[in-house]
This record gives C-alpha cells, structure tokens and sequence, in this order.
C-alpha cells in the first residue's frame, strides 16, 4: 500500500518517526531500570560482620607449635601467650571482681599487676627466688614490702603484725616501717 495524497503521506511519515522515538525511548527506559536495580542491589550488599563463636582459641606458629590462647575460666576469661617453647610469657586473667596481668621472665621471675575485690597492687619476683618488691592498696592504707631470698623481710606502710602482745595493735598505720623475718615474726617496728 502506498500513499497516494500528500495527506495520507505525511500521516504515515509522522506515524513512522513516532514509532522510532517509541522504541528509542524503550531502550533507554530498560537501560535506566537494569542500572537502578543495580544500584539498589550494590547498596543491599552492604559487607555484614561475622561472628565466630568458641569456649576457647588456640594460637599456633607455622609447625603446628600452641604459642597462645583464649577462652573461658570459671567465672572469667583468659588470654595466654607463649614463647617458642610453649611456655607461657604473657597472662591476662577477669573474673568476676579481679584481674590479673602477669609478665612471666626466665627461672621463675616475674611482674603481676593486679586488682581483686577492688584492692590494687604490683608485685616483681626476681629469679631463682632472689627476692620480691610489692605495693599493694588495701582498706586501711598504701603498703610497700621487700623481701630478700632469706625471706626476711619490711612493710613501709600499712601492715598486719600478727600475734598481738598487751596494749599493742593489730596493725600498723601508712606511717610505719616493720621488719620481719624468714618465719614471718616481727623483729622490729617503728612506730
């Protein structure tokens, strides 16, 4: 069929360029949806955190050798790490109302820092048993304690003294010196 007035010709003519723009204006819409969808889809795929879930980790070096680990003890938690040789060097304990950070050294040396039931303190070991320095925070007052590998020993500060005698306390103030010895008796304090 072919046109046979100008009329008819010029319908035919605009009918045939509206379809065009039809079929242009498809393919963009189809381009416009497929990209919003992924858009929306990248936006949903947002990275989620994933939980692992255990009692207890063990950390261990390329042969197979436990350097470390982390889990529940009794009330609390624990976190341990060792040298090479599996002993631990480093050790983190919480329990209910304590905590303990102990730094273990060679032939029995050591550091712990500690809290228990809201009474702080710090004690050093030095190896082989070459004596021990502390402080330590209880209710009454600050103590400081040094004690030498004989096991004698003086408290700077608040300390108990053990068997009372007649009109003695049974400890002493923040403003004490005390000196005890291997058994743990006081041989001498001021005030």
């Amino acid at each position: 069929m072919t046109p046979t007035t100008p009329e008819l010709k010029a319908i035919v003519e605009r009918l045939a360029k509206l379809e065009r723009q039809n079929q242009t204006l498809r393919a963009v819409s189809m381009i416009a949806l497929i990209t919003l969808a992924a858009v929306v889809s990248m936006g949903q795929a947002v990275p989620t955190s994933h939980v692992v879930e255990a009692q207890k980790f063990v950390l261990k070096d390329a042969n197979g050798n436990v350097r470390g680990w982390m889990g529940v003890v009794g009330n609390g938690s624990e976190l341990t790490l060792g040298n090479s040789n599996a002993q631990p060097m480093l050790r983190l304990l919480v329990s209910t109302d304590a905590s303990d950070l102990h730094f273990f050294g060679s032939h029995t040396s050591g550091i712990n820092i500690g809290v228990d039931s809201a009474i702080p303190s710090l004690s050093i070991a030095g190896g082989e048993g070459h004596g021990r320095a502390g402080i330590t925070f209880a209710k009454g007052g600050p103590a400081l304690s040094l004690q030498d590998e004989n096991k004698f020993s003086t408290v700077i500060g608040k300390t108990e003294l053990g068997i009372q005698t007649k009109g003695q306390p049974p400890s002493t103030s923040a403003a004490s010196v005390v000196l005890f010895d291997g058994n743990d008796k006081v041989i001498w304090h001021a005030p």
